[in-house]
């Protein structure tokens, strides 16, 4: 049974791709917005130019089909912006209490197509260092093996593994590849995280993804049993991607440390109806 009580720990409100839902994703327009409605962590996913530079993007190639690794930042359309640029709006708003949680877009079925996790990694940690976002900024990833060499290149990071069924099955060859070469538990994910160091478990809340608590199909992955797992190994838990209100109603209640979500502003009205906390806003 649900408990009707919040929870009274400090929640944070991450807007996935800057609130996909709301505005166009990860562009400065959507983290500006999100920054002026009030989120405690800006959600983006990062790629690589042929030159190295560190890119706000999900999809590893344009609509026309050209890889982002193979161009240049010229090649790019201009609503892309440079990780450098979320750090400078960061800073314009004054918004020093607002995170950033950062997903490493590597891709362990098509590596070579890609980098390697080693020098994915070192970009990306450079890269935060010259903005000095090292310190509040998590580094999240459904590649076990990116987030092992993350701690090694700087263990200032905090470390977030997302976690869902279809990354974790062995394939015919063996463990699942997503793994990295690390060992890992299928059936004890929070114990194996924390056993590498990491910080938090980021799980798919449920199936059908696009469905919710109210859907009879639905069946729930970040469980009560989960988020107990979690908290007793030492880490915090941060569903994903969550945009309708009984679910998020369900999770806050369940105890869960997050929510990364498209609608930042149902999550704000959720939290309010319980009485939470809500992030500052940091309007332009």
């Amino acid at each position: 049974m649900i408990s009707d009580a919040p929870p009274v720990h400090v929640f944070d409100v991450q807007a996935h791709r800057g609130g996909a839902g709301l505005w166009p994703e990860n562009t400065l327009e959507a983290f500006g917005r999100a920054l002026a409605l009030g989120v405690s962590t800006l959600e983006l996913d990062v790629h690589l130019t042929a030159e190295d530079d560190v890119v706000v993007a999900h999809d590893p190639a344009l609509a026309d089909a050209r890889r982002i690794r193979e161009l240049t930042r010229a090649d790019l359309p201009p609503s892309m912006p440079l990780l450098r640029q979320v750090a400078a709006l960061l800073d314009e708003r004054g918004a020093d209490p607002v995170r950033v949680n950062l997903e490493i877009k590597y891709d362990a079925l098509d590596a070579s197509g890609l980098t390697s996790r080693e020098a994915f990694v070192a970009r990306v940690v450079d890269a935060l260092r010259i903005d000095r976002l090292v310190g509040r900024t998590s580094i999240q990833c459904f590649d076990w093996g990116v987030l092992d060499r993350v701690g090694d290149a700087e263990p200032a990071l905090a470390r977030n593994v997302l976690v869902s069924p279809k990354y974790l099955r062995d394939t015919v060859d063996g463990p699942s590849p997503w793994f990295g070469g690390l060992p890992v538990d299928e059936d004890d994910v929070a114990g194996s995280a924390a056993a590498h160091g990491f910080t938090a478990i980021s799980p798919i809340h449920g199936s059908p993804y696009t469905a919710g608590v109210d859907d009879p199909d639905y069946r729930p992955y970040a469980t009560a049993a989960l988020v107990d797992a979690a908290h007793a190994a030492g880490l915090a838990v941060i569903p994903y991607v969550v945009d309708d209100r009984p679910t998020m109603r369900h999770l806050v209640r369940l105890g869960v440390d997050g929510l990364i979500t498209n609608r930042p502003d149902r999550l704000r009205e959720v939290l309010a109806a319980d009485g939470i906390d809500l992030p500052p806003s940091f309007p332009g």
